[in-house]
């Protein structure tokens, strides 16, 4: 008698990952949906299992759907195909990289490595400019990593501190699957947008080597480098090359100077910043050689790489924990009459683990919902009720916090009937909270410290605004940065996501996702 088919596998996942909205997918392709890793002005990420995978730290990826603006025409889906198959061509550990992609399905995804590490924009807002070891690698890791896509005819196009991800093997470059378009550059974007891609031009490499010298500049001085205000203002200092690189390593601001030139021509190529980038690297280690008894000066390229590779070796990656997943659910939707779009044979290929053989077949037939079969008898997840939802829109008012240190936190349901007005200028956290209307009584929460929280207000200077095209905010923060502002910021209004196992008879219940609702 064969063994049967397993029913349950374990995974490896992290440990502050939030949970699903009720509108999330169960199943994206052929990949097991376990929770959000995060939402941004191109879609959402989520944390996914591969059930091939034979061990437990190697079954998690991440898997983003891809919705926004630049994907509404209907050509943009064979440019989106041709553009993932060139990524899944890239060879370099400085780019995270498809795994598997369906460009034809409804929404399109692209399935890639989860990378353990924490978003640049993060990284120096909380520590500040970078020690010089660190910020000379990241100079040539992120110009390696640039180097890698323009070998395949790929430029960025949009590359900025939080499609950046650092950890103990140094940066890695992600968000590669869709170009910003220029609108959604000038006003997200500003301050790492070369001008000539802010009046509309293409994505170049040239294009590419500006955000690379800001990036550098952010990291190396944890400023901006054309200074803070309105995205117009900041786009007219960069085509005047009005930046400020006061307190950069003075030997790197010679390149990230031409780097961040006006006019694309008088930037230097990827391979020129690296060089220039090694160069003070080596005068570096040479001037540290020539104050130790007995040193010898590096000046050999590799030796200089390898120690580079050194130097991001104490960023811990988030902590991970195992999970327990049932193999069951369904596959996602596709648009009809599209052909199949998919990156390399190993995504093509039918699954099989454990000796029983839990298969995953019949993936490209007429019945997509019907594809997926295993001997695992469906168990139908509760539906959150009426009464309790999962997540809904609520205002905090820090003026209604009795503790607003220890918490629990005091919080109202909101709704409105119309839709928000767009481009009249950034009304006032009060001004945006009184288009809201009361849609039950207050109630107490406790908001989890490591809580996933994408700020669109709150987090800002007092005229900047970090928004996606639906008004929902995309700086990523933690639970604890959100209680800190609850002790002396003004309202707002945010959308929030409890734990599944919270219930209100047990006292507040717990928030494990926050991300701020605005306007501009």
């Amino acid at each position: 008698m064969s063994a049967r088919p397993p029913r349950e596998i374990s995974v490896l996942v992290p440990a502050d990952l939030s949970p699903l909205y009720p509108t999330d997918p169960e199943r994206i392709g052929p990949y097991l949906v376990l929770g959000r890793l995060g939402h941004g002005a191109t879609g959402t990420v989520y944390a996914a299992v591969d059930v091939r995978a034979a061990s437990p730290g190697d079954r998690l990826l991440a898997v983003k759907t891809l919705v926004c603006p630049e994907l509404d025409p209907p050509e943009a889906y064979p440019a989106l195909a041709r553009r993932l198959r060139a990524l899944a061509g890239v060879d370099s550990t400085r780019v995270v990289t498809p795994l598997a992609f369906d460009s034809d399905a409804e929404p399109p995804w692209v399935a890639l490595p989860y990378v353990a590490g924490q978003r640049l924009s993060h990284y120096v807002s909380a520590r500040g400019g970078l020690a010089s070891g660190k910020v000379v690698a990241l100079a040539v890791g992120l110009a390696e990593a640039l180097s890698a896509l323009h070998a395949r005819g790929v430029a960025h196009g949009s590359l900025r501190p939080s499609d950046v991800v650092v950890g103990p093997h140094g940066a890695q470059v992600m968000e590669c699957a869709v170009v910003a378009s220029a609108e959604r550059l000038r006003a997200t974007a500003p301050s790492w947008t070369g001008p000539e891609r802010a009046r509309g031009g293409a994505a170049t490499p040239a294009a590419d080597v500006f955000a690379w010298g800001s990036l550098v500049a952010f990291a190396g001085t944890g400023r901006l480098p054309f200074g803070s205000g309105e995205p117009e203002e900041i786009v007219e200092r960069a085509a005047r090359g009005a930046f400020d690189l006061g307190g950069l390593h003075s030997g790197l601001r010679p390149i990230v100077s031409r780097a961040l030139a006006p006019d694309p021509v008088r930037r230097p190529t990827v391979a020129e910043a690296v060089e220039a980038v090694l160069a003070v690297w080596a005068a570096e280690c040479a001037a540290r050689e020539e104050t130790e008894e007995g040193g010898s000066p590096v000046s050999d390229r590799a030796e200089l790489l390898r120690q580079l590779e050194h130097a991001w070796e104490g960023v811990e990656p988030p902590a991970r924990v195992p999970e327990v997943v049932r193999l069951e659910g369904r596959l996602a939707r596709h648009r009809p009459r599209r052909a199949l779009a998919m990156a390399g044979t190993g995504a093509l290929a039918l699954g099989m683990i454990g000796g029983g053989g839990w298969f995953l077949f019949g993936l490209f037939g007429q019945d997509e919902e019907d594809a997926l079969v295993s001997e695992v008898a469906e168990e139908v997840s509760p539906e959150p009720s009426e009464e309790e939802p999962l997540t809904m829109v609520v205002r905090f008012d820090p003026a209604e916090q009795e503790d607003p240190v220890e918490g629990p936190w005091v919080f109202t349901p909101v709704d409105r009937e119309d839709e928000p007005v767009r481009g009249r200028g950034v009304p006032t956290h009060d001004e945006w909270a009184e288009q809201w209307d009361a849609s039950g009584e207050p109630r107490e929460a406790v908001v989890r410290e490591d809580a996933a929280v994408l700020c669109a207000k709150f987090c800002a200077a007092p005229d900047h605004l970090f928004i996606d095209v639906e008004g929902r905010g995309t700086w990523e923060l933690t639970g604890s940065d959100f209680i800190d502002y609850l002790s002396w910021g003004p309202v707002m209004i945010v959308e929030v996501t409890f734990a599944e196992e919270s219930s209100e008879e047990d006292g507040p219940r717990e928030i494990v996702a926050v991300t701020e609702l605005f306007t501009d």
